[in-house]
């Protein structure tokens, strides 16, 4: 199996929506901001989470080479949501260096959607206000399935015959 790398997936939007979620334009914009959010986390410490004593000159043999690497790896995680040894073996890596990265990743990458304004909204009175300037929505929601009662009776009054609606 190749190591994956952003440069095998740039030119091609469809390989890179299937990989992140993101078109190539949209990746580019968020990687703007992802760097920033990295580069200030290396300014004061470093990978290991220690304050930074000296410059970083960076290291020549890294795992994910890029910033844009890095955002790959992180995306693809969040999009795919495989295995951390599946990750670890599509970005040639050992599974300890993949829990590390994500570990050092995945903070960055919230600091950069706060950044660009694009974290989703967790409190309903907020959230209405930013839909607010939309004249449609489209909810997108997945069925989950909840745990039923064995007592029959218990079943009929908590049943909301969903299920047996036939369209007209």
């Amino acid at each position: 199996m190749g190591k994956l790398r952003y440069t095998d997936l740039a030119s091609n939007e469809k390989a890179l929506l299937a990989h992140t979620g993101l078109k190539i334009t949209e990746f580019e914009q968020l990687c703007t901001f992802f760097d920033a959010a990295w580069q200030r986390y290396l300014r004061a410490y470093t990978l290991e989470g220690k304050p930074r004593e000296r410059k970083n000159r960076g290291r020549k043999n890294e795992t994910l080479p890029t910033i844009e690497d890095k955002l790959l790896f992180v995306l693809y995680y969040l999009k795919t949501n495989p295995l951390q040894e599946v990750l670890a073996a599509a970005f040639s890596m050992r599974q300890p260096h993949a829990s590390f990265w994500l570990g050092l990743l995945l903070p960055r990458l919230e600091e950069a959607l706060k950044q660009a304004e694009s974290l989703p909204e967790r409190q309903s009175e907020r959230l209405a206000r930013a839909l607010e300037k939309y004249d449609r929505l489209l909810i997108d929601g997945t069925e989950r399935p909840v745990a039923r009662s064995t007592d029959y009776e218990t079943q009929k009054e908590h049943y909301s015959g969903k299920k047996n609606d036939i369209p007209s």
